[in-house]
Formats: C-alpha cells, sequence, structure tokens
C-alpha cells in the first residue's frame, strides 16, 4: 500500500474514534450533570426528612413538644435520668455558647444533646442499653432528651418556653418589613 492510503485509512480511523471520544464525552458530562442535580435534590429533600422525623416524637407547633411516642422514649430509655444527673454540666455547657435568645437557645440545647457523648462519656453505654430498651436509635433518644432538657433550663437562661414561638413571630415580621 502507497503511503497516501495508509494517511487515509489513519485520517479515517483518527476520525471514527475522535467521533466516539466526543460521545462519550457528552454522555460522561450529561451524568455529571444528573449527579449535580440528584446532590441539590437530596439537599432539598433531607430538612424535610428531618421534620417527619422529629414529628414522630413531638407535637409539631412551636414549641415543640414530647407526644407520647416522645414520652415513652423519655420514661423507657433512661434519658431522663441521665439528663436529671447531668443537668449542671449540660446547662454550663450550654450558658457557655452565650445566648440571647429563645430561638438560638432552642438550637445550643439540640446541638449540646447531640454531643452529649462527647460532654459525658461516661453515659455512653447508658444510651445505648436506653435506645436497645426502647427500641429507637441513640439519635432518637438524644433529641427526646433535647426537648427534656430544653424544657427543664430555658427558666435557668433566662426563657420562657413560649418565648421560642414569640420570638420566631417577631422575627418573620422584622424580616418581612426589611424586605418591603
Amino acid at each position: 500500500m502507497t503511503t497516501e492510503i495508509w494517511l487515509a485509512i489513519i485520517t479515517i480511523l483518527s476520525g471514527v474514534i475522535v467521533y466516539f471520544l466526543r460521545r462519550i464525552i457528552k454522555g460522561v458530562d450529561k451524568t455529571t450533570e444528573d449527579v449535580s442535580n440528584i446532590k441539590i435534590d437530596i439537599a432539598e429533600i433531607k430538612p424535610k426528612v428531618e421534620f417527619l422525623w422529629e414529628n414522630r416524637f413531638a407535637v409539631s407547633h412551636s414549641p415543640r413538644q414530647l407526644n407520647d411516642l416522645g414520652n415513652k422514649i423519655l420514661n423507657n430509655s433512661g434519658i431522663k435520668e441521665i439528663i436529671d444527673e447531668k443537668i449542671t454540666t449540660l446547662l454550663g455547657v450550654v450558658q457557655k455558647k452565650n445566648v440571647d435568645n429563645p430561638y438560638d437557645a432552642e438550637n445550643i440545647i439540640e446541638e449540646v444533646m447531640k454531643d452529649l457523648p462527647k460532654h459525658c462519656p461516661d453515659v455512653i453505654p447508658k444510651l445505648k442499653d436506653g435506645a436497645f430498651n426502647s427500641g429507637v436509635d441513640i439519635n432518637t433518644v438524644l433529641f427526646v432528651g433535647a426537648i427534656y432538657l430544653r424544657n427543664k433550663i430555658f427558666p435557668e437562661l433566662g426563657f420562657k418556653i413560649d418565648e421560642i414561638d414569640n420570638f420566631n413571630i417577631k422575627q418573620k415580621s422584622n424580616n418581612q418589613n426589611q424586605h418591603h
């Protein structure tokens, strides 16, 4: 074969290879775009699922209070006794966060309870036993405990439980006035 024929074959093969590579790259780009969209969708779903999860154990009106299942977990898991035993430590951790409104106080109390094993590592075996005995996971026990702890220490933080709702209404009103 002559050089021209070889060059023609190489040119045709190169064209075919480039064509298929472009199709593959377009497919990868589309897949990457699809994955990005999935990540966004999941990020939007997560708070909704968390809200539904919380509603299984506490009434959804503000301020959130334990329902029958939440009270059952509170009493059967041992979290009530753990909090009563560690109340001074937990109050101190919350106070160090310098909360200045009831909304932030409630959120900080939830964070402190999520981190209870860090603040009080000696309670981990009790938490595990309590979760097992209640038929729920540790996060559920800690969520129920956060509501109980909030109700116990709010007065010592200088707040009333019903101020959470009043603060939320005031914040919404202020936000609406700023936008108008």
